[in-house]
């Protein structure tokens, strides 16, 4: 039996209100660090949300996770202190933390991992949670160093108002029938009651009248292009051991500039800018216009948190882009709202990313949703979103445009917000349009054809490459058919991949002439599928991985196994909606690979499929 390991936890995403639903379980939102807990063979190790091993700075709950009956598991949770009235506090927990040796605190336990070997994170939540109480026992509901994190179902309503009323800070509320799945996700949602989040520490202030230490922390937060921008400064919430410690922290980590931008002139107090190093975390009432903290708090310092992953949080902010009409819907019969699709586009984005960053983009706008009106656009002509970048490329009547280019999620997220429903993309990175890299066949089939026919024909175009030498990658369209896309190395013109792959196509069709069909001719094609071969010319564009499609029930493109082809119903099989499940039951990256592949193509294959 493997040894279980550090997983890489489940992220809630800030939203404003608490869903409604019986598929809901509401959970308290713990005011403390989050912890994963791997027990193997009566020992135990606490890992941070990062994977930083903690176990030496809680004793007391390693001790007793070792103590657990089982053998091996892995458990998600939060470790606090408690105040006497039973409610989590931060600063209480930092307290204790710096005791010589640690005081009491709590470790409750919200999600199981793995047990005995298995896998348990494709189960619903529901079950996940009843093999969870199963290893803690009942009287950890109420009582002990770890404790159950109950949930309750209810008025969706009432659950945040008396969260709030009880003084806690907020709500988790996630969906019972969902698979585990790692990094930020739609199936669990945060709710606060108080504005709360972490910011960096880029600068102090020298005290005034008694006060020792500092007089205000000076606090930045990143903006959408991952610069970190002023956002105002705190000066209550510290105790004067506090004061006196961070002073000694922050003199060892002082600069001559400041690290952020918008940043105030020193006053005649004296402002001191540090290295952005360090984190905390902030309390406060509301955000200015300008992007300034009213009224706020020193909550406590966040060393689990990296100082690189600090983003201004709001209900209307996804990937650091603030969202205008969040609630519009899109896609009326799932009633999928814009701030839906941007959480969507920046939970794939590392998927994505990689096949799509860095290339000149034609993209589908429909900016009241796809019950509107949708327009394809090549080149952007308004004002350009602050996240979104550009490179010009020559036409073919002499002139040049502006094509979109993405480099981050943010970026995604920017062009959502503008009304992008569908990614387009050339086979040819930005830096070089002159040197494809992409060849891709879209097989699209009749409307009578069968699909078992579609398959086959990608299965039979995989032969003919193999034949070549050339290995190949498929994905679904999130339409009618397939795309089956080869990568190359940047040394062929587009003369060259588009010669191969009209070669290609017409072979086939020469081959079986009663199912393939290398004209573009609507007369044609009855019966057959269109192995469309015409997306690799200049400035032709194909439907991006993880793309979503302007068609109903906001059907994605994604890429598959060639094993996985038999089990396919369809092009347009996996939905916006399914994304968690279908992650979740995936082993490894059905594209690995791809990007590392250097194979030639030479006019010989041409040559070879033209005999």
């Amino acid at each position: 039996m493997a040894r279980p390991g550090f997983i890489e936890p489940q992220l809630a995403t800030l939203v404003d209100t608490v869903p409604e639903g019986k598929e809901w379980l509401h959970e308290v939102k713990f005011d403390g660090y989050r912890i994963e807990c791997v027990v193997d063979g009566g020992t135990a190790r606490l890992f941070t949300r990062k994977g930083n091993d903690w176990t030496a700075r809680f004793p007391g709950v390693a001790s007793a996770a070792a103590a657990l009956r089982a053998g091996q598991a892995i458990l998600d949770g939060e470790v606090v202190a408690l105040l006497p009235d039973g409610r989590s506090s931060f600063q209480l927990l930092q307290e204790r933390l710096g005791a010589d040796p640690p005081g009491a605190m709590v470790y409750y336990v919200f999600d199981v991992l793995q047990a005995d070997g298995t896998n348990l994170r494709p189960l619903p939540l529901e079950e996940r949670k009843k093999r969870l109480l199963s290893i803690v026992g009942t009287r950890a509901r109420r009582s002990g160093v770890i404790r159950y994190s109950d949930h309750t179902r209810g008025d969706s309503a009432t659950v945040l108002s008396e969260a709030c009323g009880l003084g806690l800070e907020g709500v988790v509320s996630k969906r019972g029938d969902a698979p585990y799945q790692s990094g930020r996700t739609r199936t669990w949602l945060k709710i606060k009651c108080l504005n709360r989040q972490e910011f960096v520490v880029v600068g102090f202030t020298e005290p005034k009248g008694g006060r020792i230490g500092i007089g205000a922390l000076l606090l930045g937060v990143r903006n959408p292009r991952g610069k970190l921008r002023y956002a105002g400064r705190v000066g209550t919430g510290m105790s004067d051991a506090m004061l006196g410690a961070l002073r000694a922290r922050l003199e060892t980590l002082l600069r001559t500039a400041p690290a952020v931008e918008a940043a105030p002139a020193r006053s005649a107090a004296g402002v001191h800018w540090v290295e952005p190093r360090l984190v905390v975390e902030v309390a406060f009432t509301e955000w200015t216009r300008d992007g300034i903290l009213r009224h706020p708090a020193l909550v406590g310092m966040r060393e689990d948190k990296s100082p690189r992953e600090v983003r201004r949080e709001d209900p209307m902010n996804v990937a650091g882009i603030v969202l205008t009409n969040a609630d519009r819907v899109l896609y009326p019969e799932q009633g999928l709202t814009k701030h839906d699709l941007a959480a969507y586009y920046d939970a794939i984005a590392p998927l994505m990313l990689p096949h799509v960053g860095g290339r000149p983009l034609s993209l589908v706008r429909c900016p009241e949703g796809t019950a509107k009106a949708c327009f394809f656009q090549k080149h952007w002509a308004k004002q350009l979103p602050e996240a979104v970048q550009t490179v010009d490329i020559r036409e073919a009547n002499g002139a040049k445009k502006p094509y979109t280019v993405v480099e981050d999620a943010a970026g995604l997220v920017s062009l959502v917000q503008h009304g992008v429903l569908e990614f387009h993309l050339w086979g040819a990175s930005a830096d070089n349009v002159e040197a494809p890299d992409r060849i891709v066949f879209d097989l699209d089939p009749a409307p009578e054809v069968p699909w078992k026919r579609v398959r086959e024909g990608a299965r039979a175009l995989r032969q003919i490459l193999e034949g070549l030498g050339l290995e190949s990658w498929i994905k679904t369209t999130g339409g009618k058919g397939l795309h089956v896309v080869v990568p190359i190395a940047r040394r062929s013109t587009w003369d060259d991949v588009s010669a191969f792959a009209r070669a290609l196509a017409y072979h086939m069709e020469a081959e079986q002439p009663a199912r393939y069909l290398a004209k573009a001719s609507k007369a044609a094609r009855k019966g057959k599928v269109f192995v469309d071969w015409l997306r690799n010319t200049r400035g032709a564009t194909w439907v991006a991985p993880w793309s979503t499609r302007a068609r109903p029930n906001a059907p994605i493109s994604v890429p598959i196994a060639w094993e996985e082809l038999d089990g396919l119903k369809s092009g347009d099989q996996f939905r916006v909606s399914q994304l968690a499940s279908l992650l979740s039951k995936r082993r490894k990256n059905p594209w690995e690979g791809m990007l590392e592949s250097r194979q030639r193509l030479t006019r010989a294959m041409t040559a070879k499929l033209e005999e």
